[in-house]
Order: structure tokens, then sequence, then C-alpha cells
């Protein structure tokens, strides 16, 4: 058996019947798979509710000291809770779990003197026997991008980062992002097979933005770190 990550993007969780559909899609019978989420839409309506400004850096959202509680409330909360509710009601038991269980992802801040942006990580280590126990006993993980510093500190880690570093440490075969968007458009036409001089391309002429940058360029890591697989899809 191989392993493959699949990486859930938070806007798709609200199209009609997307969980049912994926449950039904799964076993995978070649691959464990392990799942990695996002959340961007329901942190935006929660930081709304308390009042928060939501504010983003190449595509990274802005968390501090005073905004680290929503955002886990939000994605190890809401977002992991009923994605892996649904997905076992449809048929798959699942279990959530977040990159805080077991140290699954230790991370260090990226700005850790900035204030204002001190509770945004990056991973550093990833301890994935967690996910290997359940998936090879048939059980679907469904991940929460928050890590844990070495004081013990939740951090948000953007989730493709985040799913990313899990499918190297797996070796995994495949890294699969899920999308409400159907891949990369250059020029107004969507490319079957993108480049790193097409990703810096896309960057320059503004084609490529936001969060598809972290995305792209997690993608290409994981390519050179010995994934095979690197797919966008909806």
């Amino acid at each position: 058996m191989e392993y493959s990550v699949l990486k859930i993007g938070g806007n798709l969780l609200g199209k009609q019947d997307f969980l049912r559909e994926l449950a039904e899609s799964f076993p995978i019978e070649y691959w464990y798979t392990a799942i990695l989420h996002g959340g961007g839409p329901m942190i935006s309506k929660l930081f709304d509710a308390f009042g928060k400004k939501s504010s983003f850096i190449d595509g990274l959202r802005v968390t501090n000291d005073d905004s680290i509680d929503l955002v886990e409330m939000a994605l190890s909360g809401q977002v992991n809770k009923y994605i892996a509710r649904n997905l076992t009601h449809f048929g798959k038991p699942a279990v959530g779990i977040s990159g805080t269980d077991a140290e699954l992802f230790l991370a260090e801040p990226i700005e850790p003197n900035n204030p204002e942006n001190n509770r945004v990580g990056k991973v550093v280590k990833v301890t994935p026997w967690l996910v290997f126990t359940l998936v090879e006993e048939d059980w679907l993980p469904v991940i929460s991008p928050i890590g844990i510093d070495a004081n013990g500190d939740a951090l948000n880690v953007n989730a493709d980062y985040a799913a990313c570093s899990l499918a190297i440490e797996m070796e995994a075969k495949a890294l699969i992002f899920l999308s409400d968007v159907p891949g990369i458009t250059l020029d107004g036409k969507v490319v079957p097979v993108l480049t790193p001089q097409m990703l810096e391309d896309g960057r320059k002429s503004g084609e490529i933005h936001s969060g598809m940058i972290p995305k792209l360029q997690m993608g290409f890591e994981a390519l050179e770190a010995g994934v095979d697989t690197v797919l966008i899809s909806t």
C-alpha cells in the first residue's frame, strides 16, 4: 500500500454534497489517505463576529496573540469536526485531529518578534506516527493545520504548507489539492502542467496571486522531495 495526502480548500465546504461525494469516492484501493483541510471562510466569519479584521501577506493570514484562539477555534473546532462528522455519516469513518496532537506539526513562528503576526508558523518537524496508526487501521485522519511550538503554544500554519510537509514525511506517492478552481489559468487558459518558470511569470503578471502562491510553491517543493504526483483539481 502507498500513501497519499489530500488537501481540501475551505471554500469547498460550502458546496452542496461535496463531502458526501468525497466519502463515496473512498476507499482508494491502492492508497492510504490522510486529509488536510483549510477553513479560510469560516475563520473570516468568526473574525467578523468578534470584530477583528482579516488581512493577508502573500496568501497567509496575519495571526497574533489576540487572534490565534479564534483561528484554532474555527479550524480545529468547527471545520475539523464538521468534516470528520460528515465523512463518517456518509460512510467513511473519520477521525478529526489537529497538528498539535502528538506534536504532529512541530512549528516555529515565521516572525517571532513581530507582535502583529507572531502566531503564523512554519513546520520544522513532522511526527506522523499517529497518522500512520490511524490509516493502517482503516480510519481516515482529518487534520487541521494548527501547529505546536517548543513552548506548547499554538501556531497558525498554512494548510498547503502543512499538507506538503506531511506528504514529504510520509513519503506519499501523491499530494492532491482539491480547490474550487479547476487549476492554474494563464493567458485565459487552464494549463495542464506548470513549470517553476511559469509560476514566476504568473506571479509577475498577477495571474497567479494570493493563496495560490503558497499552494504552488509547496507543490514544487513536494516534487523535489520525492512525491511522485502533485495535482490541483476541483
